[in-house]
């Protein structure tokens, strides 16, 4: 019995370090994914404000010059505004969805992953 605690004990105490070790990197990782997100986020809604408001006082005065200019009714040309808006608007939001596909987080967590089970799996010799 005491055998068999003693060869566990060294296996045991590999597990808590690689446990360990493996528990630090995503944390490091964790931290790096939260930093970039949020002076993304800072910085997306920092934009997003200072263009809406100048927007929100342009918008009318664009509308009433166009619409007097070229003689049209004032609903018209918001119409035709409102329709380029929501048309850019998509387009915006595809590019966003694009980008977020490609953003990658806990990439040297994930590698790490892959190397142990390939090792695990006997298709390569374990690299340090």
């Amino acid at each position: 019995m005491d055998l068999e605690a003693s060869r566990l004990k060294p296996l045991l105490r590999a597990l808590a370090l690689y446990a360990e070790a493996r528990g630090r990197l995503l944390q490091i990782e964790a931290q790096e994914a939260g930093v970039k997100f949020t002076s993304m986020i800072v910085l997306a809604g920092i934009a997003a404000g200072c263009l809406l408001c100048g927007w929100l006082f342009a918008a009318p005065a664009l509308v009433w010059l166009i619409a007097h200019w070229q003689g049209w009714p004032w609903w018209k040309v918001a119409l035709g505004a409102a329709g380029l808006h929501l048309f850019f608007g998509f387009l915006f939001l595809l590019r966003l969805r694009v980008l977020a596909r490609r953003l990658q987080v806990f990439e040297e967590t994930f590698k790490q992953f892959q190397r142990d089970r390939e090792w695990l799996g006997g298709n390569h010799p374990p690299q340090n």
